[in-house]
């Protein structure tokens, strides 16, 4: 019956029609997992990211994502498949293209929505899946600290006497973007800070120049401002100096991805220092794993370290 509706070779194909007629009768329909197993490896695993170019072009987390997923890959034996989707809608057809004509063994799944269907998706049409961000009841995960991070840096600014905090963030349907935020309003509700969620940019340093300019010119002007990272950090600190405010005396300013930008802008900025290359070993790690026939395993990256420089030094 599988040479039939598998379309092999050997079955006439009057007993082909025959067969599937039946098949379709009982409500048959093939198992994914199963054929991929006596189909021969394509070689390859598929990355989509499905955000605007402009909004992840120049993020030093993305390159090195696909350096560790690519490095990882290649001692594997196999290769990375990249490509760029408009929303998650697009990327959810790329998936299914992908997996029915066998173009990728897995797919390596980033930047999870609150309510994200995606992972239900890839679970049930039996793609091996790694999910980087967040944990997964029966898909592959990578799992950074987000509540941690938000903690060393709100603990810092308290230290340094800020008590009213922004945070401009990107995308607020991101579900690390949301853990963020949740992490940072509970914290700031316990220890008596005031805590300002800004509205989402769209990644760009020119969203973060004018979102930081209302907060700038708002009733409540912030002590601190936390940048999701450092394109939007940069477009922080031209608002910043167009307005006349001197970083690291006026007003504290922390990015929570580390660069060489960070480094080399005047004065220099505190930022969460990780290695973005390590979450794709891991992914391509464990995906790797499960192809060849481990468990979904989760991998629990450790808090990474908050670099303290210039920018948040205001004793």
């Amino acid at each position: 019956m599988s040479f039939t509706l598998n379309d092999r070779p050997g079955v006439s194909e009057e007993t082909r029609k025959r067969i599937a007629a039946v098949a379709r009768d009982m409500g048959w329909s093939p198992n994914a997992a199963a054929r991929a197993l006596s189909v021969r490896s394509a070689g390859a695993i598929g990355l989509v990211i499905a955000r605007p170019e402009q909004s992840f072009s120049s993020e030093r987390f993305f390159f090195e994502l696909i350096v560790g997923l690519q490095s990882q890959l290649s001692a594997d034996g196999k290769a990375l498949v990249l490509q760029v989707a408009k929303d998650v809608n697009e990327e959810s057809e790329i998936h299914r293209r992908w997996w029915s004509g066998r173009t990728v063994d897995g797919i390596i799944l980033i930047d999870l929505r609150e309510n994200d269907p995606r992972p239900a998706t890839l679970a049930q049409l039996g793609v091996p899946t790694v999910i980087v961000g967040q944990p997964s009841d029966s898909l592959g995960a990578v799992v950074g600290d987000e509540e941690g991070i938000m903690r060393k840096i709100l603990e810092h600014l308290i230290e340094e006497g800020c008590t009213r905090i922004a945070y401009v963030s990107g995308f607020t349907s991101l579900a690390h973007i949301t853990q963020r935020a949740r992490t940072l309003s509970q914290i700031g509700r316990k220890r008596g800070i005031e805590v300002q969620l800004s509205t989402a940019t769209d990644f760009t340093e020119d969203s973060a120049l004018e979102h930081t300019k209302e907060l700038l010119q708002g009733p409540r002007r912030p002590d601190a401002i936390i940048y999701d990272n450092e394109i939007l950090t940069l477009g922080g600190y031209q608002a910043l100096r167009t307005l006349g405010f001197t970083v690291g005396e006026d007003i504290a300013v922390v990015s929570c991805e580390d660069s060489a930008i960070c480094r080399v802008l005047t004065p220099a900025v505190t930022a969460i220092h990780r290695e973005p290359s390590t979450v794709g070993v891991h992914a391509a790690e464990v995906l790797t794993s499960m192809l060849a026939g481990g468990p979904a395993t989760t991998v629990l990256e450790e808090t990474p370290e908050l670099i303290v420089r210039a920018s948040s030094q205001l004793r």
